[in-house]
């Protein structure tokens, strides 16, 4: 390993995917993981942090990306409709409106953004970065550096620049992502998989961490989030068949963050800035809530039997929901079909926040836990895009947006389900906070270092 010492100010971030700021607690109070916690008593702190809003992987880790909010880098789902259509898609990272943060570094990006705005004389000169597996990162795109996208990708020579770097990939059989389709047929092969793809993942990030040179290294682990979903009842269940090999993973988790922490306190000459983050938190699932279901029994949303997807949206429908719960009112400014009138819009969104009040669970318990109207969170030139309502459910109750759902409530092979409030972050002790951050807070401490 060449180990490139530090010439210029070095970096190194971490990210989890989907680890939650509780059972991190948890597990650094039972020394499951004793590395972390040591490096935690030089000089680092752990923060309990808020996820984006819808707290999925997507927006979070494009908001940590970008530095900026949704309304500004144009992001609010895995999914959405094009512009004036029904037509379903995935945005990828040609989608992003806003420069990433090693983009702002490298003094190469197209875009802008407040944040570049504020930093992008603060450079003294360009940095070079390494960015492996961080979600919503695909296509690659031309970067001073290395990167390899993390999920949704799905072509690895796509998901890589430059060329060189997909050439050794292929040469250690390198994978994107685990198949979930197996945890369906065989969790025991499934979690075994979780294994293997970890192994391969800690192979390359080791491998451009010491082979390559850089300024800035930024790799994600998204191995958790798969362990999570499907695996979350074993967490703190020493009576769950796989709860040995639940805590068996983190302890491999620690590890690595201890090998990575060690070589980079050596590259940077113990002079380095740290960050561990994760993108949201985990709690365990109690049901799946079907939230257009919801909607067509209370009248908000017809169906045609025909079409794909959203083009079944009836005329006659005043709202429908793209998943988790992004609800979006059947306007005629926004859809081909719509017949919602402006002046009509303020009573229905209220007519809406009443009837996802009045949603109950077997046992009477509230649904939804907060309601928010996309003026309230979002900020920025594309926030008209966002949906017009965004819910966030209590604990347990996992909000969908499936088309073809006969009851409202069901299961599913989940064990476990995103929450907002719960995500964490590890920074130097220095940074404080006045109130709990949001991850899209974080990335100005990586500009402020290099300013």
């Amino acid at each position: 390993m060449k180990l490139f010492k530090r010439k210029t100010k070095k970096a190194l971030i971490i990210g989890i995917d989907g680890v939650p700021y509780s059972l991190l607690n948890t597990y650094l109070q039972k020394d499951v993981m004793p590395n972390l916690k040591e490096i935690l008593s030089q000089g680092l702190t752990l923060h309990q942090t808020n996820a984006s809003i819808p707290d999925i992987s997507s927006v979070s880790w494009t908001s940590f990306n970008t530095g900026v909010n949704p309304g500004e880098h144009g992001i609010f789902g895995f999914t959405d409709l094009r512009p004036q259509s029904y037509s379903l898609y995935f945005p990828n990272s040609k989608d992003v409106k806003a420069p990433t943060f090693w983009e702002i570094l490298a003094k190469t990006n197209e875009r802008t953004s407040t944040l570049f705005q504020k930093y992008q004389h603060k450079m003294s000169h360009p940095y070079r970065s390494i960015v492996l597996n961080v979600p919503h990162t695909y296509p690659a795109l031309p970067m001073n550096g290395i990167l390899v996208s993390g999920f949704v990708a799905i072509d690895l020579k796509k998901a890589t620049f430059p060329e060189s770097a997909y050439a050794y990939l292929q040469s250690i059989d390198y994978l994107i992502d685990v198949e979930a389709e197996k945890a369906k047929e065989d969790k025991a092969a499934f979690m075994k998989s979780l294994f293997e793809c970890f192994d391969i993942r800690k192979k390359a990030i080791s491998h451009f961490f010491g082979e390559e040179s850089w300024d800035l290294f930024f790799a994600c682990i998204t191995e958790t989030d798969r362990l999570h979903h499907f695996f979350f009842d074993a967490s703190n269940d020493d009576k769950n068949p796989y709860h040995e090999s639940f805590i068996r993973f983190y302890i491999e988790l620690d590890k690595f963050i201890k090998y990575l922490y060690e070589q980079f306190l050596e590259i940077s000459s113990d002079k380095g800035f740290l960050m561990i983050l994760s993108d949201h938190g985990f709690a365990p699932v109690q049901k799946e809530v079907y939230i257009n279901k919801f909607l067509e029994e209370k009248g908000f949303l017809l169906l045609k039997s025909e079409g794909n997807f959203y083009e079944r949206i009836e005329n006659e429908t005043r709202a429908f929901n793209l998943d988790p719960c992004r609800i979006y009112i059947h306007s005629k400014e926004a859809f081909p079909g719509g017949t919602v009138k402006k002046e009509e819009r303020a009573a229905l969104l209220e007519e809406l926040k009443m009837s996802l009040r009045g949603l109950r669970g077997d046992n009477g318990d509230e649904v939804i836990d907060q309601i928010y109207e996309k003026e309230e969170i979002y900020h920025g030139p594309h926030t008209h895009l966002a949906p017009d309502l965004i819910c966030l459910p209590k604990e347990g109750y996992d909000l969908k947006g499936s088309l073809e759902k006969k009851q409202i409530f069901g299961d599913n092979i989940f064990k476990g389900m995103h929450t907002w409030g719960d995500a964490f972050c590890i920074l130097p002790e220095t940074i404080r906070f006045s109130k709990k951050p949001s991850v899209e807070n974080l990335t100005e401490y990586i500009l402020q270092y290099y300013s």
